[in-house]
């Protein structure tokens, strides 16, 4: 048992440290990919997946915005016009009452891994050069984005990046806006799984001590424009790869009930048709 729980901090700490790096060097966009380490390489429950995730991201995020806050200023205020009306689509998103399975969970958060990678890859290609910043159009998306996060906690928050570009904010600004928004909306979500005893604190804590370790080697050490720009290009592929695994593993899990939609529609017009 000890030997078993030595591991598991050692990987924990190990995979923590190499999220850092990567955070380092590529943003805030590789958040998304800790609730992968998290279920496949830790083997977390679902009990406490996402919670666990929520955690973890809000401490990296808020990190990652420390660190890089002198090349991001200008970001706080379109982000709290982003992140306030997202907060009550979360809030609306928890009233409605729908039942998703772990694996369907899995299954939607990888498509919209793919949708965003995609999207973002379009996007950052026609950036503005001039800033424009739209209030009442943010918050209108916000809200949005923040009813689909209500389903998936701190993980939905990537879905920040493309949403701010869609919504007409520059790519300087939504990066560190972004972030700041993950930020917002995992802490929330941690708030509330902290009264459900979903988080596994072992994991975390251990987590974000090696991911400060990686993101501090990296920055004291090996800043390289060059090297970054590589990297950052290599975590959008990734995110792409773990997008599509996550549809890979999980599919039947939107297959089968999109089965039953398809028949009952079919059902009903057969129904409406012949009687």
């Amino acid at each position: 048992m000890l030997a078993g729980g030595f591991v598991s901090g050692v990987l924990a700490m190990s995979s923590g440290m190499a999220v850092g790096a990567l955070l380092a060097t590529a943003g805030g966009g590789t958040l998304i990919l800790s609730i992968i380490i998290l279920h496949y390489f830790l083997g977390l429950r679902h009990s406490v997946l996402f919670g666990t995730s929520a955690a973890i991201t809000t401490v990296n995020a808020l990190t990652v915005y420390g660190v890089s806050r002198k090349t991001l200023s200008g970001a706080l205020k379109p982000a709290v016009w982003f992140t306030l009306p997202g907060l009550i689509g979360m809030g609306m998103s928890r009233i409605i009452p729908h039942v998703v399975s772990t694996p369907m969970r899995l299954a939607l958060l990888g498509f919209l891994m793919v949708v965003n990678t995609v999207m973002s890859i379009i996007l950052s290609k026609n950036q503005r050069t001039i800033p424009a910043f739209h209030p009442k159009r943010l918050a209108v998306v916000g809200c949005a984005i923040g009813i689909i996060v209500g389903d998936f906690g701190g993980a939905g928050g990537f879905l920040a990046l493309p949403s701010m570009l869609i919504s007409g904010l520059p790519q300087n600004l939504a990066m560190g806006s972004s972030t700041l928004t993950v930020a917002g909306f995992s802490l929330i979500a941690t708030v509330r799984d902290i009264f459900h005893a979903d988080i596994d604190w072992s994991v975390v804590i251990l987590y974000i001590i090696g991911a400060w370790a990686g993101l501090f080697i990296v920055v004291r050490y090996f800043r390289c424009r060059s090297f970054s720009k590589l990297l950052h290009k290599m975590v959008t592929v990734s995110i792409l790869v773990a997008g599509l695994f996550l549809l890979q593993r999980h599919w039947l899990s939107l297959y089968m009930p999109s089965i039953a939609i398809y028949d009952g529609i079919k059902g009903g017009l057969l129904h409406e048709f012949t009687d």
